[in-house]
This record gives C-alpha cells, structure tokens and sequence, in this order.
C-alpha cells in the first residue's frame, strides 16, 4: 500500500472531531469518580501520598510490587499533588482520570506528527472507547500512564526518526519516569537500548552521556536507600526473576486483549452471567477487533521492511514497543496480570489506525449522492462505520459496568466502590467530629493491619487526620477510656430483621456491643446486595456495662493482673456444650499499662480434661498489641471447636497469654505481686454426647 495517497481529514473537521473525543475519553474516565475501584492497593497508595502531602515524609521507595520488592516512590508524589489540594482520594480518582484522558490527546498528537491527521484520529478514538483502557484509567493505582508513555516514545521518535539528538535526553528522563511510576516501567529501558544500538548513527555522545546522567540520578535515592537497608530489594529482584520459569501465551493475549473488552466480564466475579445478559451478544466483535490487530501487525512488520524509507523507522521503532513487553512476560516466574500491559498504550490503537487509514486510500473514490464535489472511497465509508459500530458496542459495555457497579458493588470481581466505604467514613468523621472533644474511631472488620489487609487500609486513608484504631470484630472488641467512641463496623453481610447475617463472623461481636447500655446504634451504609457498614456510638464515662453479665474472679476482685501490665477482669461461658460443636468464651481485659515498645502478645484459651491434658484450643488477637493505649477495657472471643468424639464430662476452661513469635509465657501476679502461675482457671464446662 502507498500510504502516500492516504486522504486526510481537514483541519478544521479533525479539530471538532478532536474536541470530540477527548471530551468523551475525559467523561469516561473522570464520570462517576466515587464508582471507581478503591481496594488495599489504591487505599496505600493514597495514605501515603497524604503522609507526603501534611506529615512532610519524603520517602525515597514506594509501595510493594506483587514480586516483593518495592517500587520508587514517583507515583506517591504525583498522587500527592491532588490530594495537598483536596484531601480526599475522590481529588486522586480525578486526576488520575485527567492524566489518562489526555493520554488520548497525546496519542492523537503522536499518530498525527508520525502518520497523519486522520491515522491520529482513530488511534485516539480506538483508545478513548477502549473498556479496558478506561478501567485502568480511573484507576488510583495503575501500572504505569499511557501519557508518560506517548511522552517516552515522543522523544525517542524525535532523537531517532527527525534526528534531533537532544531529544535522546527526554527519552532517558522518561524512562527514568515510567520505572519511577512502577517497576513494570523497566520494560522501558531495554526498549531504549534496543533503539538506541539500532539506529546508532543518530545518536550523538553528549546527549547519551547527559541523558544516562539523568536517568541516573533519578535512580540514586531508591538505590542508597536500598543499601542502607541491607539490599532487600535488590534481592526480591533477584529472587523474582531468578524464580522457575515457564512459557506463558497470556503475555501476548493479554496484549491483544487489552485493545477491546474481552474478559471484561470478569470484573462482575461470579455474577458475570448476569453482567453479559444486559448487553447484546456482540462480543465476537472484540475476536474481531483483535483479528484486525494482527493483520495490522503483520502489515506492519510488511512496511518496516519493504515500504516507503520514512516510515520504516517509525514502525519499526513501535513495533519494538509492541514486542519487548511481551518478550519479557512470556517465561514469567509468577502469574501475569492484563494490567501489566498498560506499557503498551496507545501502540495497538495506533497500529490499527494505520492498517484503516491505509486500506481506505486504496480504493477508488464515489461520488456521493447529489452531484456535489465532496467523494468519498467506499473503504472510508466502511471504515467509518466499522468505527461507529465498534464504538457503540464499547459504550454500551463500560455503561453497563458503571450501572453493575451500582447495582452490585461486592461481587468480588471488581472490589467496593469508593462510594460505599466513602459514605461510611464520612459518617463516622461526622459523629466523631460532633462531639466537643473529638471521639475516637474504632474500625471493626475481620481484619487489623493496614499495610496487610483492605478493609483497615480503606479506612487508614478514608480516615486520615481522625483519632483511628483497628480490631478485628469478630475476635475482639476495645473499648477506650474515654467518654464517647465511634464504632464502625463491616463489611458484613445482612439477611435478618437486624440487617446482620447471624453466619457473619462480625455478627456476634456487633450484636455483643449493641447489648451493651452505653451503645447505640446510629445508621447502616447498605450496599444495594446486602453487604453493609453499621455505625454506633458509645457515650457514657463509666464502663460497667461492659463487665454487665460477666463472671468476675472469686479469688481477686479487682482482676487478675498479669506482669505485663494486662489485668483479666472477668469472663463467660456456658454451662455446656455438645461434643462436635463450638465453645465460645468471652474474656474480658484491661490495659493498667502501655505494653513495651516491639513487644507482642497473644492470648489463649484451653479446655483440659480431669487429668489436665489439653482437648481444644484458641490462640490468637483480634487487638494488636501495637494498638493498645492505657486504660483499654477489651472483650475478646475464643471460639474452640470441639472434637466429636469428645467424651462427655466436665471440662475446665484456663486461659493466659505469651509473648510471639519466642511464645514465652506471662506470669499473672499474686496478691503481693509475685509470680503465680501461667495460666487462670475461668470455670468448667460440661460437654455432651455427639
């Protein structure tokens, strides 16, 4: 094909049409902010930006990639920009939707300068409707922006096809951007070498030098720091791709599924039948589109080696962009993500737009109907309606995920939106913000730590700036020395008349508190398929309703006090419980004194036979030691399952504590203070037959 006698759109024409698309490129990927996806990675990717943005941290690494080592910190502190404005990760949602709606833009500049006007503008439009594409653009946390790769590749195209040598030192700078932004950014850099030793003869030595320079320095802090810190990056690097490899096809498929919507289904989780149903069955479209891919690469390779001599480096050059991602993923050491393969936006756009925009200059132009001068080639006709077919079928499939996301927000395929757990925050700020000294938040979920677990990292950053602390609900439940507290409870499920389902873990922890005189409920954020978040508050300086029902200790009336500054006040078990069932003991207990720095303590709960061997057991902390503050009055669960061939009998209940990972006991203490022993009778309990 000669691209030569490709027919170009009008400037005039092409600029509307231009408005046109990154309008629509910014509404899908700015519209509905609270929608989009805010799980543990997003979640840790905004505390800690807050944390640069107010608490003047400057860290020099960010957070961890999937292989283990940690990324550089750049995406911190451009996440942080928006939120020094807005503290809030809606402010992150929308600028990072921002960023990759221009992303369309430049995708649109960067075909134009290199193929033409009308090649630019499918390439953009192709990229702005790409379901795929939006999903990640309105992503917190992404790998990699599209918009810092057209930036990569614009300068790397000006040093190389326009012979500008000092671009050479952009494209260093935007390698150094793209590793920065995320560790799938390295990609980068062998592409950058590749096409430097390729095409040599363009490349000057003060621009190499001075561009190595840069990308250099940017890499100094995370490397000292790595050194200061016994290498452990570099290591997991090593480790990682050092790992068992085998060769994968998802690389490549991922890469062609990226283009469209296949298997974008599977952001639904388990009602994905349901999410395929509201659409019409066009999904061979997506087995098109991608056929179409291949064609226009295979056309490609054609080009870059017998077409026209200015436009065999371009296509060159990008299909060494299409290519080395994939070659580098294809003997991965662990699974491979699609979103890896954000490093290859826009290329596949832009490969089609030429293989499009080619075909249609090779066929004879019509004159319209009417007998005006303006003609038109059938192939442009075609090809326009192909693009209008396409993109129509793309709307109506990210609409649908907008409105499934609404309608379904916890399936486990896509994650709770950002609305749900944002309302739920702002409640709590609101009751613990109502209050003349400002209440404590206690978050109850199944999880306690943010750096580990979603829920506590979904409120470390929603709750920025609050008094906050985090317990696992099911196993514990803290109640500070303090007049007011805010309690907010979930995700739980919900089924009976109270909105709790009685099989959820947190339910009996919520129902324990709710019983207490002090507490009230306040409100429920429910999501539209039963999940929910309770809101409560207690109010009232004295605490006795705490212990109200509990047995106290006979032999020490104000509690058992351990040498470690923790005091067992009181307990409850049952009577009797049947072989084959579970035993559930609430034990409550008292901080006298702030545990030592570093130190952690697990409980435990045993059930002995008469002649003291051990039958059932429960080890563990729903309250982390770093968490405790003097004064904390705590009710903890055990719940010991009982073996079914258990002989029936009485049973007696003990209990005590040790520090972990060493697993030493602590002493409690007599009435002198002494040692006394490591354990604490609570009672007995009869067991039944099976």
């Amino acid at each position: 094909m000669n691209h030569h006698t490709t027919p170009e759109v009008p400037k005039r024409t092409a600029r509307w049409l231009l408005w046109g698309i990154v309008v629509l490129a910014l509404t899908l990927r700015m519209v509905w902010p609270t929608l989009a996806e805010f799980k543990r990675d997003e979640a840790t990717v905004v505390r800690r930006a807050l944390a640069i943005a107010y608490e003047g941290e400057r860290p020099a690494a960010g957070v961890d990639t999937s292989m283990g080592a940690a990324n550089l910190p750049l995406t911190l502190y451009l996440v942080a920009l928006p939120l020094r404005m807005w503290p809030y990760p809606v402010a992150a949602v929308l600028f990072t939707g921002l960023l990759n709606g221009l992303a369309v833009w430049a995708c649109y500049a960067f075909g134009k300068a290199y193929f033409g006007r009308t090649t630019g503008l499918i390439a953009a439009f192709l990229f702005a409707v790409s379901p795929w594409a939006v999903v990640f653009g309105r992503k917190i946390w992404v790998q990699n922006l599209p918009l810092i790769n057209v930036g990569f590749f614009a300068a790397l195209f000006a040093a190389l096809v326009r012979s500008r040598p000092w671009a050479l030192v952009g494209a260093f700078a935007g390698t150094a951007a793209l590793i920065g932004l995320h560790m799938g950014g390295l990609a980068f850099l062998p592409i950058l070498l590749l096409s430097i030793c390729l095409y040599w003869r363009e490349v000057s030595l003060r621009p190499l030098v001075i561009g190595g320079l840069v990308l250099g320095l940017a890499m100094t802090p995370y490397v000292v720091h790595d050194a200061l810190h016994g290498w452990s990056n570099a290591r997991d690097f090593i480790q990682y791709a050092g790992g068992e490899a085998h060769f994968s096809w998802d690389a490549l498929r991922y890469a062609f599924v990226n283009t469209g919507s296949a298997g974008i289904h599977s952001l639904a989780g388990a009602l994905w039948e349901v999410y395929r149903a509201g659409l019409p069955n066009l999904w061979w479209l997506n087995t098109a589109m991608m056929g179409l891919l291949a064609v226009a690469l295979l056309y490609a390779v054609i080009q870059a080696i017998r077409g026209p001599l200015d436009r065999r480096r371009s296509l060159t050059l990008m299909l060494i962009w299409f290519a080395v991602p994939i070659a580098l993923q294809s003997r991965p050491t662990a699974p491979v993500y699609p979103f890896y393969f954000n490093v290859l936006y826009p290329v596949q756009f832009l490969f089609i737009a030429i293989l499009l925009t080619d075909m249609a200059a090779q066929f004879p132009l019509l004159r319209l109907p009417g007998g005006g001068l303006k003609r038109r080639s059938l192939a442009t006709l075609l090809v326009c309606g192909m693009l209008a077919v396409w993109g129509g079928w793309q709307l109506a499939v990210i609409g649908r995920l907008f409105d499934f996301m609404v309608h379904h927000p916890s399936t486990g395929g896509y994650g709770i939106p950002l609305r749900y757990v944002r309302q739920a925050a702002a409640d709590a700020r609101m009751l613990a913000t109502s209050t003349s000294d400002g209440a404590e938040i206690v978050v109850l979920s199944r999880e306690t730590s943010p750096a580990m677990h979603e829920t506590p990292a979904v409120f470390e950053a929603l709750l920025f700036g609050l008094p906050h602390r985090f317990a696992d609900g099911s196993q514990a439940l803290p109640v500070p020395d303090a007049r007011e507290v805010v309690y907010l409870a979930g995700p739980m499920s919900g089924s009976d008349a109270s909105g709790l389902d009685p099989t959820d873990g947190l339910t009996g922890g919520v129902q324990l508190l709710e019983g207490m005189a002090y507490v009230r409920p306040i409100s429920d954020v429910a999501l539209p398929d039963g999940v929910r978040y309770r809101l409560l508050k207690r109010a009232g300086a004295e605490r006795t309703d705490v212990l109200a029902g509990m047995e106290r200790f006979s032999a020490f009336p104000d509690g058992v006090p351990f040498e470690n500054g923790v005091t067992f006040m009181g307990y409850d078990l049952p009577e009797s419980v049947t072989a084959g069932e579970t035993l559930t003991v609430w034990l409550a207990w008292w901080v006298r004194q702030p545990p030592p720095t570093g130190v952690d303590y697990h409980f435990f709960v045993h059930l002995l036979d008469a002649d003291g061997g051990l039958r059932a057991q429960h080890d563990g902390t729903g309250f982390p030691t770093a968490s405790w503050r003097a004064g904390d009055l705590v009710v903890s669960r055990f719940t010991l399952s009982l073996p079914a061939d258990l002989s029936a009998g009485r049973y007696a209940v003990w209990a005590g504590m040790y520090t972990y990972p060493d697993v030493v006991n602590v002493s409690y203490l007599d009435v002198a203070s002494n040692p006394a022993g490591q354990r604490v009778e609570l009672g007995e309990v009869a067991v039944g037959d099976y």
